[in-house]
């Protein structure tokens, strides 16, 4: 799903069609699940709002975590100045960050070299913003990634079930011996089971830890 342009809310299925892969991890399970917020699950958002109100009102991150800890914001691959005026559509993309190193890092930064990244800040257009449900891009990195995966996937998030496939077929097998509970659409299943499911299925499922 890399290097496409991001579905919009109408291409994903009603939730009533949509297979829900259910996890009760351990606490060092969560951690390797949250890497896959780095690949960028999908969210179900209400669009035409700024950045600021889809990070705090609608994903919960307090005000102080975003002003503070999230060094590096991007939207559509561009990096952000003002996420007041930065507004949200569906099929958007927002990546997240702790600071990254070096130059690059510090130009990147939302309170860094601004200078240098003059020609790629994301700018508002003029286009009316339709407000209403949406389908957006999440994705998390680093320090951001540990903090904020968990709370991402325990509000559901939508991905490819290939694409899961793929990322979760890293883990050795002992991984999924010590899962509480493994379910799919609330029938419980193995892990080896769901691998196999998942492989070469190409619909969107819909993944969630308790």
């Amino acid at each position: 799903m890399e290097n496409t342009k991001n579905p919009i809310l109408s291409e994903l299925p009603p939730e009533n069609e949509l297979v829900t892969i259910s996890l009760e991890p351990t606490t060092e399970q969560i951690v390797r699940l949250c890497t896959l917020m780095q690949k960028g699950c999908y969210l179900k958002i209400e669009c035409g709002k700024s950045m600021r109100d889809v990070l705090c009102r609608q994903c919960g991150i307090s005000p102080e975590y975003v002003r503070v800890d999230i060094k590096v914001m991007f939207l559509e691959s561009s990096p952000v100045d003002n996420i007041d005026e930065a507004i949200i559509k569906d099929g958007a993309t927002i990546a997240l960050s702790a600071a990254m190193p070096g130059l690059v890092g510090a130009a990147m930064r939302k309170d860094g070299l601004t200078w240098m990244r003059t020609s790629i800040t994301y700018h508002e257009g003029e286009a009316e913003h339709n407000e209403s449900l949406g389908l957006i891009q999440m994705k998390l990195f680093n320090q951001v990634m540990a903090d904020l995966g968990e709370s991402f996937l325990k509000r559901g998030v939508y991905i490819k079930a290939g694409f899961l496939y793929e990322s979760l077929k890293r883990f050795a097998p002992d991984f999924w011996l010590d899962f509480i509970k493994i379910a799919k659409n609330d029938e419980a299943t193995t892990g080896q089971d769901l691998l196999e499911y998942l492989k070469e299925r190409n619909e969107w499922v819909k993944l969630l830890i308790h």
